[in-house]
């Protein structure tokens, strides 16, 4: 006879011994101890998380002899029934019998009385295959159930079943096992078997198992019979096609460089090893987003893959926009990769998009991709003022909210194509929003934006915003946007979220400002870019909630986007000249300078 597989061996066979279910133990224990058993139960969940494991476990205990204690593993019928001879408990695989012929045998069978225990139990796994004949005779039974009949079905996949099924079934949903929980289980396992196991490759199988125990453990008894009795790192990286975390980073840092001669012949050098991309794009982004998080908080307990000093050693050199940037590109290739003729084509592409668009300098050990340009001081105080805005009707009371956690009534809901831009009445105009912003807008500011934006307008902007952003050169405008979120959107206007103040009075600066609003318009997005700090935002939010009920906001504000001014042949005028021009000279005010 063969050697009993390890998944067997250590299938659990007692409700404590069950790993990672364990709301799903507690509630069917209550069941069993309070005698309120149902006739009907669906185990849902992804493949090797405990459902049929729970299915057996809970067609024992239902006909154990101490009640108290089920299943004991001492009675005539949790003998039996562990070694798979209970006469009264009947296990049948969808996949194999679907046809109608087999579940009417089945119907007819569970009308006799059981001949061992207190009930018959039928498992039904992978319950979802069952013919729609079938499974229409098996509702039939579902409605009508005999007393002394339970039917315990399994399934992966719970929305192929009739929803009259799923409705007279008593639901319970298997969760992936937490990967420390698996490792825990596979050291002790390992320990049973004298099998030499290392932390760390117990961890390296749980990661590769992503949460199914069963996967677990058919890895370890996989890797046992290839490392003859010793389990290292190194082992599972071999026999997994898996790349070492060293190797990653030394990746990572040839990305940095932009070194498309050592990245290329790298991933050229996996795919000839028959490393698994898929599974170096994921680790590639796990070791990613634990720099992300170690730069922002330095705590070695946050981290999953990488350690303290490997985290610094991949974020140090670069900003954190260009990492985060870095993980979309290969979140991006991986969903790419379903369709893809050639995975490592795709991969590759992902990798030259990830590079920054100069070499890192060596002294400066930092992309110069996102090295900010120096901003020139203008000798006079910007003007912060605009034209006074022309009269014209009052618009129609404002019932349309951009930020889309206001509830507004139904029945005031203007229709998807209503435009709220009109100008303000001269006698009740708000405080204008200024073409060159200040550093903080007021809440009364965000609110006279916040009228005049749409759900429409936003999900376009935020779509043309992805695609400016999402480029293979990142410049100090995209590195900016990459800290911003659109909170709302209008016709003319865009109101970004950010992180800090700092990063507002960036983008509300003047001159960046000013730049920023050509570099948008250079590629088809013409509005005005405003920023707040997500709790200014926050505040209007509740502004605006509070001053719709009473129909008291503020008049969409007129929004004057920036002129570029074309200097004729000779003489260049002065600044303030031109400033005159635009706004008029009763509109100006010239702060001279001290120096």
């Amino acid at each position: 006879m063969g050697r009993e597989a390890l998944y067997q061996k250590y299938r659990s066979r007692t409700f404590s011994e069950v790993v990672g279910q364990e709301y799903i133990v507690r509630s069917v224990q209550n069941a069993l101890k309070e005698g309120k058993v149902g006739h009907a139960y669906l185990f849902c969940g992804p493949r090797g998380t405990g459902k049929t494991t729970m299915a057996r476990l809970l067609a024992k205990a239902v006909n154990c002899e101490d009640i108290e204690h089920a299943p004991c593993e001492h009675c005539a019928n949790c003998l039996a029934a562990s070694a798979n001879n209970h006469p009264d408990i009947v296990e049948i695989n969808a996949a194999n019998e679907t046809h109608v012929e087999d579940i009417r045998g089945l119907i007819e069978r569970a009308r006799l009385s059981p001949m061992m225990g207190r009930y018959k139990v039928y498992i039904i796994d992978e319950v979802h295959q069952l013919s729609s004949s079938a499974a229409s005779a098996l509702l039939k039974t579902l409605e009508e159930p005999p007393e002394h009949v339970i039917f315990i079905l399994a399934t992966t996949d719970p929305q192929k079943l009739l929803n009259t099924i799923i409705s007279r079934c008593q639901r319970f949903d298997f969760s992936k096992v937490p990967a420390d929980k698996i490792r825990d289980h596979l050291l002790h396992v390992a320990s049973m078997e004298g099998i030499g196991l290392e932390e760390r490759a117990a961890e390296m199988l749980a990661e590769l198992a992503d949460g199914g125990m069963r996967d677990a453990l058919s890895m370890l008894d996989q890797a046992n019979a290839y490392a003859e009795g010793k389990i290292t790192e190194a082992s599972i990286i071999e026999i997994y096609g898996l790349t070492s975390v060293s190797e990653m980073i030394e990746f990572i840092l040839a990305v940095y460089a932009g070194d498309v001669e050592t990245v290329m012949n790298r991933i050229r050098g996996y795919e000839h090893a028959g490393m698994d991309i898929r599974r170096l794009t994921s680790d590639l982004i796990a070791a990613l987003k634990d720099a992300v998080i170690y730069r922002a908080v330095h705590k070695d307990s946050l981290l999953r893959l990488l350690k303290a000093e490997q985290a610094q050693k991949i974020a140090s050199p670069v900003s954190r926009t260009q990492l985060l940037k870095m993980i979309t590109i290969l979140m991006d290739a991986a969903e790419r990769y379903k369709n893809a003729v050639s995975v490592s084509s795709v991969f590759e592409v992902a990798a030259l998009k990830m590079m920054p668009d100069e070499v890192i300098p060596a002294e400066e050990n930092r992309p110069a991709a996102v090295k900010p340009e120096p901003v020139k001081p203008a000798k006079t105080e910007p003007v912060r003022t605009m034209p006074e805005p022309e009269p014209a009707p009052k618009p129609a009371p404002i019932a349309q909210k951009e930020p889309e956690n206001i509830e507004i009534p139904a029945e005031t809901a203007p229709e998807p194509e209503e435009v709220m831009t009109e100008l303000v009445p001269e006698e009740k105009k708000p405080e204008p929003i200024k073409t060159a912003p200040v550093t903080a807008l007021s809440t009364e500011d965000i609110l006279a934006l916040l009228v005049q934006c749409t759900k429409n307008a936003k999900q376009q902007d935020m779509r043309r915003l992805q695609e400016i952003t999402n480029t293979l050169i990142m410049d100090r405008y995209t590195a900016n946007l990459g800290q911003t979120e659109i909170l709302a959107s209008g016709d003319n206007c865009i109101l970004l979220g950010c992180m800090s103040q700092a990063v507002a009075n960036t983008m509300n600066e003047y001159s960046f400002n000013r730049e920023l609003y050509f570099y948008l318009k250079e590629r088809n997005l013409d509005k005005m870019v405003y920023a707040v700090t997500k709790e200014s935002y926050d505040e209007a939010v509740k502004e605006f909630v509070e001053r719709r009920k009473t129909n008291s906001l503020p008049e969409p504000a007129k929004i004057e986007r920036y002129i570029e001014i074309k200097e004729e042949e000779g003489e260049a005028p002065a600044p303030e000249e031109k400033l005159f021009e635009l706004f008029g000279e009763d509109l100006v005010e010239v702060i001279e300078d001290d120096e």
